[in-house]
């Protein structure tokens, strides 16, 4: 009898160690064909166990009702709307007339539109009321309000501590963020660019981003950590419309783990420590899909405006976000389709969002009009298969060959193949997650007629499928996880799934005096992946070029390595030293890498070192001599010219050698001279 009492409980464990076990069979390809069984399995088995719960409806149980009286206030609402877009629209043409102003006139209306609709949606009366007050039935306590600002604190200190060091390899991409930003809006040889425009040819990212780092940089220097912030800002801010987002539908369980794994998470972390705009997408979708589907249960303007000024805001930044309009639309025809009884009621609400996205947007779309090949252009440009409908079977059969061993390359990018996108070396999740992950995709499916289900598979299935799959450069080979950012939020909603359903179930059987069991098992389970993840990221994460199966990418890597080596070395001395590099035949050697993480230091390259090593003048500087290979002949004769110097060598975090060392202080080369 007991065991019955608990079979929710013990199920859902024996569940999760079917997905882990299958999951870490992935790695074997002999056992893949078990392991996806085993999946399968554990897939079916969670429907059984979970696939009856009820989620929190996405609708109102009770229907809307009117509030009397409220003519002159709806009149003034609309006013005050149609106001809006008159002043949005104002701010677009400003722009068209003076497109070079950096800022101007066209975004002062700009800011002002969203400013007035925001008033305007939050302080007049929607005319709708909620008679029985379902929004506010799940109350925050304290205690929860404690934990979720702990979880932002958290993810705070774990994007921006010591952000100059992790990761440690540092990608080109970065330092060409900063030289855009640094050219553009810090040291421009002409007038600045409009921050409307896009930047950076070939890649015609929007300004806005490159914007908000020359602001980093100017509030504390061209430094490697203030380049790296706007991004870890803005992947630490995901944790709180994430969590809200889970809440809503699943309840504090969920949200819980899905905010805590968002927290802790090696990938999520990786690429909010990187000076590269992807991770921003994360932060702006959660956000629209929070104010989404709160707008479906309140009816609130002030909700549908805030989603719709997410998603036109995410334009301004990764052009990953560009699906998202797809997205919206996708998730509208489906409501007026599948839940076509309660869409009649929302037919204004949907105009209120895409009116909202279009003031979000603001002039930087008519930017986009004026070019067209911009918006649409680069990721069109690297498809690997024209999208459309096969009509015969030869199309269906090329187009399967093409598109299927990257679909399976990217499932196995979850928890089994490290990323080929040269900026991240290892899997998506850890094979604890991943478990998870299956898990919380069976449910979602399940659910599909639920509208939260509904969107959270569009928007990560959508992203793989796009992003992930039929974008590739012609030198990539997947997993490309840089390309997956949009559908991080989808990812861990699908993570919490599965843990919110177990302990809503388990709750049920246990008696009173038992339930502490969950809490304290979910604590221990979040932190030990917690720590899993801090403990690989921190101490054993590195950018392996041997883990890259593209050629190209992996000759790139091993350059970036030893450049990236040679900075930071230099800056480990300090700016009080002067350093040569000796011999001919020596990597490049990369200057602006090296001033983001030490100013002032001077470099020289010695390529008669015969003739230059002698003729050396101290100055007021220590002396460092680097070696690379065959050039470690040299060494012998800096140590005779320049003796009492101290002996040094360089490697990669695998131990692979890069290049020697010498060096003197200030008074050792003094007395060398002497």
């Amino acid at each position: 009898m007991r065991v019955r009492y608990y079979s929710n409980l013990w199920c859902g464990l024996i569940a999760f160690l079917a997905s882990l076990v299958g999951t870490l069979l992935l790695a074997n390809e002999r056992a893949r064909p078990w392991a996806v069984s085993l999946l399968i399995g554990a897939a079916v088995l969670a429907v059984i166990i979970w696939g009856r719960q009820k989620w929190i409806p996405a609708f109102p149980r009770h229907p809307i009702v009117r509030i009397p009286n409220l003519d002159r206030s709806r009149f003034l609402y609309l006013f005050g709307v149609v106001s809006v877009f008159l002043l949005a629209l104002a701010a677009d043409l400003r722009y068209l007339a003076t497109p070079n102003e950096t800022f101007g006139l066209a975004g002062i209306l700009w800011l002002g539109g969203i400013g007035v609709l925001l008033s305007f949606t939050f302080v007049w009366p929607h005319p709708a009321a909620d008679p029985a007050g379902e929004l506010h039935l799940t109350r925050w306590p304290t205690w929860e309000i404690v934990l979720l600002a702990g979880l932002v604190l958290v993810a705070l200190l774990t994007r921006v501590w010591d952000l100059a060091s992790f990761p440690d390899n540092i990608y080109p991409d970065e330092i060409m963020t900063g030289t855009i930003a640094t050219q553009s809006y810090i040291n421009p040889t002409g007038s600045s660019p409009s921050v409307f425009s896009t930047l950076w040819d070939g890649i015609d990212l929007p300004a806005l981003w490159f914007w908000i780092v020359s602001s980093s940089l100017k509030m504390s220097g061209s430094t490697l950590a203030m380049l790296r912030l706007p991004a870890a800002l803005f992947g630490a801010a995901t944790v709180v419309p994430l969590y809200g987002l889970i809440r809503g539908t699943w309840g504090r369980s969920a949200a819980m783990a899905g905010g805590a794994i968002l927290t802790f998470s090696a990938s999520n972390i990786h690429y909010s420590r990187l000076a590269l705009n992807n991770i921003t997408t994360q932060s702006f979708w959660a956000t629209c899909f929070f104010f989404l589907l709160r707008g479906l249960r309140s009816r609130r303007p002030f909700d549908w405006v805030l989603a719709g000024l997410s998603a036109g805001l995410s334009e301004h930044f990764y052009y990953g976000t560009r699906l998202l309009p797809f997205i919206l639309l996708v998730f509208i025809c489906y409501i007026l389709v599948f839940h076509w009884q309660q869409a009649r009621q929302y037919l204004s609400d949907f105009w209120l969002l895409a009116g909202s996205y279009l003031v979000g947007f603001g002039p930087l779309l008519f930017h986009f009009i004026r070019n067209p090949n911009l918006y649409l252009g680069r990721g069109a440009s690297l498809m690997i298969w024209s999208p459309h409908i096969p009509t015969t079977f030869e199309d269906f059969q090329s187009m399967w060959k093409t598109v299927w061993p990257v679909i399976s390359e990217n499932l196995l990018g979850i928890s089994t193949h490290s990323s080929q996108d040269i900026i991240f070396y290892a899997p998506l999740l850890l094979p604890a997650e991943a478990a998870l992950l299956v898990l919380g995709i069976a449910l979602l499916l399940w659910h599909w007629r639920h509208p939260v289900a509904f969107l959270i598979l569009t928007a990560g299935l959508g992203v793989l499928l796009i992003g992930g799959t039929l974008v590739a450069s012609s030198n990539s080979i997947p997993p490309l996880i840089n390309h997956w950012t949009p559908a991080f939020p989808a990812f861990y909603a699908a993570l919490g799934l599965p843990i919110g359903a177990w302990v809503t179930s388990a709750q049920a059987e246990l008696p009173i005096r038992l339930r502490w069991i969950l809490p304290a098992t979910l604590t221990i389970a979040l932190s030990l992946l917690g720590w899993l993840n801090l403990d690989f990221y921190f101490h054993r994460y590195y950018a392996d070029p041997a883990s890259l199966k593209s050629s190209g990418y992996r000759l790139a890597q091993q350059n970036y390595e030893i450049q990236t080596a040679q900075s930071r070395y230099q800056a480990s001395l300090g700016p009080e030293y002067h350093v040569f590099t000796v011999g001919q035949g020596s990597p490049p050697y990369d200057p602006v890498t090296t001033r983001y993480l030490v100013a002032d230091q001077e470099c020289t390259m010695l390529t008669n070192p015969a003739a230059e090593l002698p003729s050396i003048n101290a100055g007021n500087r220590g002396l460092a001599f680097l070696f690379f290979p065959g050039n470690e002949h040299y060494r012998e004769l800096a140590h005779k010219l320049y003796p009492g110097g101290v002996d040094g060598e360089v490697t990669t975090k695998r131990g692979k050698h890069l290049f020697y060392t010498y060096v003197l202080t200030w008074a050792q080369a003094q007395a060398a001279h002497k």
